[in-house]
């Protein structure tokens, strides 16, 4: 009986994957020509800013708008709800080796790994931090001092924090990948709503001047392509083992364990060396 529960749940898993493959696939294409687009036309990174530029205060006014803040704050937040439960789980196991994870190994490392390595590492530790490109609130054309660059041009006009990619449209394109895990009839619906989601929070950032167009595109096509690896990876039916994944996380968590009880063990011996050393010193009571 469970043999053929899991048959039936891999081949679930297996035409979901189509779907979500076709979306991911899709959004890709889309997003890499309008990259060619950017590339051959960069006007236009500044023309859909200028959209949002206000000549007479010489500003990006939504972005002192407290409404406007305010939705921002809050979908910040709901890539980091969306995956606590990865994270309780995995830190349960870590705490408690023994004890069965309560999500599926590749799950969790799926939706974690995906979020470190796009949004995290390839978003904001590689690219902002090293491109270069100054945000449109920065540039000559919009009341700033630097000069424009295309995309596809990394300067030192900025040092660190930069304009490529928009660190919170890789966040909120990241949502695919729990979004990929919807069931299958529910799977096109909830990925398109997280392409969407992706793009309404890269709208925002294009409007407070802070991000061009192409930031949020590129944002988007790095952590697809993160997290579609890391599906086919972890998830897909040939490779999923997710015994074998559980009992990497025990060797981990082991290991942890020891390397915790060795530094607990260190630090009483330091205090009991202490505790000995000042009741030797401690003068004697007349």
């Amino acid at each position: 009986m469970s043999c053929g529960k899991a048959s039936v749940a891999l081949g679930v898993l297996g035409s979901g994957a189509a779907v979500s493959r076709g979306y991911w696939l899709s959004f890709v294409a889309l997003a890499s020509a309008l990259a060619v687009l950017l590339a051959a036309y960069p006007s236009f990174d500044l023309e859909v800013a200028e959209w949002f530029f206000d000549p007479g205060t010489a500003t990006f006014s939504l972005s002192g708008d407290y409404e406007w803040n305010l939705v921002r704050r809050s979908a910040s937040w709901v890539p980091f709800i969306l995956v606590l439960p990865a994270a309780f789980s995995l830190l349960r196991k870590l705490v408690f080796p023994n004890e069965r994870m309560w999500i599926a190994p590749s799950i969790v490392l799926y939706l974690l790994g995906s979020l470190i390595l796009g949004p995290g590492v390839a978003s904001n530790l590689v690219l902002k931090d090293h491109w270069g490109r100054p945000r449109p609130k920065g540039i000559e054309q919009f009341a700033g001092t630097a000069k424009f660059r295309p995309w596809w041009q990394p300067s030192d006009a900025c040092k660190r924090n930069c304009s490529f990619v928009s660190g919170e449209a890789s966040h909120a394109f990241w949502t695919v990948a729990p979004a990929s895990l919807a069931p299958p009839q529910l799977r096109p619906v909830a990925i398109g709503g997280a392409v969407v989601f992706g793009a309404a929070v890269g709208t925002i950032r294009i409007a407070f001047g802070r991000h061009f167009l192409s930031d949020v595109v590129f944002a988007g096509i790095v952590t697809l392509i993160i997290v579609a690896a890391l599906y086919k990876l972890l998830l897909d039916p040939a490779r999923r083992n997710d015994a074998r994944l559980e009992r990497g996380v025990e060797w981990v968590s082991a290991r942890l364990h020891r390397f915790a009880g060795a530094v607990l063990g260190r630090s009483r011996a330091d205090v009991g060396q202490r505790g000995n050393v000042i009741a030797f010193h401690r003068p004697a009571l007349a």
